[in-house]
């Protein structure tokens, strides 16, 4: 399909997206069916190594901070330099080359290294992809719902590819060292994309080049920030569900299903929220997000024997799981695309994701740590007492002034 833009110049469409945003969505498919053939039996692994909860909440947590503080510094620096696609192509290189080698792993040590190595090429990678994105998209929503959709049909995949192994009997190490075989292909992809600066946007679109100047990042926009941290403080990762979902289901080989079922919901609606975003505002899609994961956490905070109604339960939990990412992610990136201006969407995704690395290592530290020292009533109760302030704050803030140039 080929459409025109307001310069009338010819822009090819694949699925209703520009071809470089389609094709850094293959890249990302390609890097999740990696990753998530790892994910959704990485926490299982850890405990069999010798890990706990806290540990587990220590290497999301710390591996997490790592990943987003490079985001702030890596979306700085692009912008610094005005360049994207060697950023990007560094950090795809380093995540889907070094996550394989977990499989090795004789403690819970060597897993928090690894995986902190790739989340250094996340770090490197994502604000300057996040960047590119948006200069290539025709409606910020529709793109960024699109580029998720993709990212997460990978997760799918790649967790549909772990429970076929694990129940052909493979070990969690054979699983994890045969990602590696995605991952050449997100490499061998993303060599393709071109990339962009603000200034030869802005000569191809018909205006005026210029002269390369720092913009400073406005209050409204660090008030922005804020209350996005706040949102990822009242967060759950889906590890800590993973490990829940053994009180309600007794077969390990089910639980990448479940997180299958998850990445397909979140597949599904990302484009859909993302589009809805564009027309009736993000506060209020973010807000039944925020909604559907605070009734999960009451439900998983309640103990239960394992049973046919258990199974039912937690699918369905798992299901309002990947809606509730699909109504939060997508949606909150579009909102530093609309107070950003294009010299400075690198610098601005760069502060999001720092500010939310930092908030999210005490998140996953408290949460793990609650659950390993009281239990995972307590722990979910913590998240949902967290939910109903985030939602209160998000509901009360009036955005329209905060946007409002």
């Amino acid at each position: 399909m080929v459409e025109k833009d307001s310069s009338h110049r010819s822009i090819k469409l694949i699925l209703g997206v520009s071809v470089p945003v389609f094709i850094m969505g293959l890249v990302s498919f390609f890097t999740d069916v990696s990753s998530e053939m790892i994910q959704s039996i990485l926490p299982y692994f850890i405990l069999e190594v010798g890990g706990t909860g806290i540990i587990l909440g220590l290497i999301i947590g710390l591996t997490t901070a790592v990943s987003n503080i490079l985001k702030g510094f890596s979306g700085w620096m692009s912008d610094r330099i005005n360049k994207r696609k060697p950023f990007v192509v560094a950090g795809y290189s380093i995540s889907n080359l070094s996550k394989p080698f977990m499989a090795f792993s004789p403690s819970w040590g060597y897993i928090l290294g690894v995986k902190a190595v790739d989340r250094f090429g996340k770090g490197l990678r994502t604000s300057s992809r996040d960047t590119l994105i948006s200069y290539y998209a025709k409606e910020q929503g529709k793109a960024f719902g699109m580029h998720r959709a993709m990212d997460t049909l990978g997760a799918v995949v790649g967790s549909f590819l772990a429970f076929l192994f694990l129940f052909l009997t493979w070990t969690y190490s054979q699983i994890i060292f045969l990602s590696i075989i995605p991952g050449f292909f997100a490499i061998i992809l993303i060599f393709t994309i071109k990339d962009v600066n603000p200034n030869e946007l802005e000569e191809k679109l018909g205006t005026p080049g210029e002269k390369p100047k720092v913009e400073k990042l406005s209050k409204n926009f660090i008030k922005l920030i804020i209350i996005l941290g706040v949102i990822e403080f009242a967060s759950l990762d889906i590890a800590f569900l993973q490990i829940r979902a053994g009180g309600f289901v007794d077969l390990i080989f089910f639980i990448p299903i479940l997180y299958m079922m998850s990445n397909i919901v979140y597949a599904i609606f990302s484009p859909i929220t993302g589009i809805l975003s564009d027309r009736i505002g993000r506060k209020k899609v973010i807000n039944v997000g925020l909604g559907i994961l605070l009734i999960s956490c009451l439900v998983l905070a309640v103990p239960v024997d394992v049973s046919i109604f258990s199974l039912i339960m937690i699918i369905i939990i798992f299901v309002m799981y990947g809606f509730y990412q699909a109504s939060v992610d997508p949606i909150s990136r579009a909102y530093i695309a609309d107070l950003a201006g294009k010299r400075k969407r690198g610098r601005a995704y760069g502060y999001y994701y720092l500010s939310i690395g930092l908030i999210s290592m005490a998140e996953s530290l408290i949460f793990g740590l609650i659950y390993d020292l009281f239990s995972y009533t307590w722990a979910f109760i913590y998240i949902s007492v967290l939910l109903i302030i985030c939602i209160i704050v998000f509901t009360i803030t009036d955005f329209s002034k905060i946007l409002k140039k």
